[in-house]
């Protein structure tokens, strides 16, 4: 790659997530606790500084789709010389070429850099109309705070009733790990990011208080996270028992994110889709933007040195995981196969919040694509009990837990072959032999506290190949 494909991949990159749970109902904010956010309804803003409009009743649409999107950070920003743009403004433009229409809402929660957050009621645009109905500015905003998405999922809910909801979490990502910001001045940098991150504040939303913003808020149809490497078992079991769908990557995601006017389109054209219909949509669309490459004025940039994937993934599924993985592990510790597990490290497909100038080799990426494990682990294997409990695991992540997946291109510095991957990836022992420094101070969640870790042995797992790869 030279230096100027190099400069390009790096800057449309994304990267971390992160603990410390309080329950919904414990809070109190500006005088406010739960309680009040269920009796105020449409009209009433825990953040309500400005007294924004009343929404009117609302007819019951087919959707209400809620953005979530937090640009308090460097997404805010224009990059490569004002070449790229600004990715809150770009998406928001998306979904101004649509609008909100007689079968779908389209609402946005927008966090912007140095002017707190609006609150916007999205229309089409035209030439008498800036696409845009504001109900709240909010200077003081913090976009981290897990608490105020709960509030603004209520808010849209009352205010914009459906029969289907969909919550799209808009931001940079870090899978499960919750990075202690003791130890960081900022939240976005090489190697501090997380989901909803308020570089202001300091803020970001742990991965268990995603749990408790859909537990909170409510049932949604499909949650999705416009975030790099959120795709992960230990975060989709965190919210599994409140949404019909997930939506997310595995890997980092360019900041381009998602295509509104695109989505939207599909949405209106057949309300009454299926998961598997929107599945198709979503990998077909980004197969489509993998390929056809980034337009920078007369230059098209390509992507395809850049390893991509996007999945859906059937939540309650995740509930049969953790017999799936305590039979796998359980079986190759019992058979001692050390060799297999080895193997398995060593090469399946890993994923990185760090660029690949920070670590070419994937030494220190915790994250591992679990079908690829399986599949290498099984392959090589002695015992014909880990074998079956391999190819066990292997067919529920492909009939039953993953619905839709899609890798895209290749990692040939580490011989990766993104076409592997099975749509959901999993913690795992890291490839470096010596652990660097400081490296189990960043976490402020600690691994066995996650709730597929307190539902599965997969953290014991972990342990046991720690040991067996060090050794």
């Amino acid at each position: 790659m030279n230096k100027s494909m190099k400069l390009l991949s790096a800057a449309f990159s994304f990267v971390f997530t992160g603990t410390s749970i309080l329950s919904a109902n414990d809070f109190s904010l500006n005088g406010l606790n739960a309680a009040d956010i269920q009796a105020a309804g449409a009209d009433k803003s825990i953040f309500d500084f400005t007294k924004p409009p009343k929404p009117r009743p609302n007819t019951v649409k087919e959707w209400t789709v809620m953005v979530f999107m937090n640009a308090k950070n460097n997404l805010s920003d224009s990059q490569l010389l004002g070449l790229v743009g600004k990715f809150a403004e770009k998406d928001i433009k998306e979904m101004k070429k649509v609008g909100s229409t007689d079968k779908v809402n389209v609402l946005v929660e927008h966090g912007i850099k140095g002017k707190g957050a609006r609150r916007l009621y999205i229309q089409k645009d035209g030439l008498l109309n800036s696409g845009e109905k504001v109900y709240g500015e909010y200077p003081d905003a913090d976009m981290g705070d897990y608490r105020r998405v709960i509030e603004f999922v209520n808010w849209s809910k009352a205010a914009f009733p459906a029969k289907h909801y969909m919550l799209v979490i808009w931001n940079h990502g870090l899978g499960w790990i919750d990075p202690n910001q003791n130890l960081s001045n900022s939240g976005t940098g090489s190697s501090e990011k997380g989901i909803l991150f308020d570089d202001e504040t300091k803020n970001y939303v742990r991965t268990r208080q995603l749990g408790e913003i859909l537990k909170a808020a409510g049932y949604v149809d499909v949650f999705a996270m416009n975030a790099c490497l959120m795709q992960m078992a230990e975060v989709g079991y965190e919210v599994k028992d409140h949404t019909g769908l997930i939506l997310a990557s595995e890997e980092t995601m360019l900041a381009q994110g998602f295509d509104y006017e695109k989505l939207l389109g599909f949405m209106n054209a057949n309300p009454a889709f299926t998961n598997e219909q929107l599945s198709d949509f979503m990998t077909g669309w980004y197969r489509q933007f993998m390929a056809g490459g980034m337009n920078i004025g007369p230059v098209t940039v390509p992507f395809g040195n850049i390893g991509a994937t996007l999945s859906t993934v059937r939540p309650q599924a995740l509930n049969g995981l953790p017999a799936y993985l305590d039979a796998f592990s359980g079986a190759v510790i019992a058979n001692n196969e050390t060799a297999a597990v080895k193997k398995a490290i060593d090469s399946a497909v890993r994923f990185s919040s760090l660029s690949p100038e920070q670590d070419k080799k994937k030494l220190i990426a915790p994250y591992v694509d679990l079908y690829d494990f399986a599949a290498i682990t099984g392959a090589n294997a002695a015992s014909q009990t880990a074998k079956q409990a391999a190819t066990a695991l292997m067919n529920y992540i492909k009939t039953q837990l993953v619905l839709r997946s899609v890798g895209l291109n290749s990692d040939s510095e580490n011989g990766y072959d993104y076409g592997k991957v099975g749509g959901i990836a999993i913690n795992m022992t890291m490839k470096a032999k010596t652990i660097p420094a400081g490296v189990a101070d960043i976490h402020e969640t600690r691994y066995a506290d996650l709730a597929l870790s307190r539902a599965s042995q997969w953290d014991e797992f972990v342990t046991w190949s720690d040991g067996v790869w060090r050794d």
